[in-house]
């Protein structure tokens, strides 16, 4: 198994290419009106990443599988990487694959397999008692990473931290790569499980000409080296470019 994920001869560049990548993806999308957890209306919008709209480009993927290695801190110690399958599975795959990572993914539909792990699931598109999710392949003694595409309400991810919990297993990391601010999924994940997360940007809501968009707020450089930030951030407005994982960022 790899020990160093610290991508040492990363240059400034590739790093400021990765990241416009990313908020291009999500940056200036329209919005959509979905109904969701709760009854409640939440405005939607699909990217590559998240939703393969439009079709996933080997080279932002690429340019997520960088940019992650400056945030996660334990794959050395897992055993396993967890996500799910809706929406978001081809980039959950290919980030925990560049890691050298086994995985898995919760499923929306039962296989009957032996030991299979069944939790309810509410979230930003479906009401509660509608959906349960499905995982398989867990055993007591893993180490799991979990990654997810995108938080909005935290749903998604507090279903996926009971069923690995039920497993016996024990989560070592929480990683998604967009993070909706406005549907406080951070503080909803650590209320209901007492579990952080690490992204890679943050996005918010601006009406323009009638319409509502996705706006990207900020982009996370988590452990990135002092001088190597500053030169990325060099690129991007004041205050675009921020310390750590979310939750624990610093303007630079």
């Amino acid at each position: 198994m790899r020990t160093d994920f610290m991508p040492d001869r990363t240059t400034a560049i590739q790093l400021v290419e990765a990241f416009r990548l990313l908020v291009a993806d999500f940056d200036g999308r329209s919005t959509t009106r979905v109904i969701g957890t709760g009854g409640r209306s939440f405005e939607f919008f699909p990217t590559a990443i998240t939703d393969n709209i439009p079709p996933l480009e080997p080279r932002l993927s690429h340019a997520v599988c960088l940019l992650s290695r400056f945030h996660l801190e334990h794959v050395a110690e897992a055993t396993l990487g967890v996500g799910e399958e809706d929406r978001g599975a081809m980039i959950i795959s290919d980030l925990l694959l560049s890691h050298n990572l086994a995985r898995t993914l919760a499923r929306w539909t039962p296989t009957g397999a032996p030991g299979e792990i069944r939790v309810p699931l509410a979230n930003e598109y479906v009401q509660e008692g509608s959906v349960e999710i499905y995982l398989n392949g867990l055993t007591a003694t893993d180490r799991v990473i979990l990654v997810d595409d995108l938080i909005s309400t935290g749903g998604t991810l507090v279903s996926l931290v009971r069923a690995i919990r039920q497993s016996g297993a024990e989560i070592l990391e929480v990683f998604t790569i967009g993070e909706k601010t406005e549907n406080g999924g951070r503080e909803h994940l650590f209320r209901e499980t007492g579990l952080t997360i690490k992204t890679l940007l943050r996005t918010g809501l601006e009406k323009l000409e009638g319409k509502v968009l996705s706006r990207v707020d900020q982009v996370h450089l988590g452990r990135m080296p002092a001088q190597l930030a500053e030169e990325v951030a060099s690129h991007f407005p004041p205050g675009f470019c921020i310390f750590g994982s979310g939750g624990d960022s610093g303007s630079i």
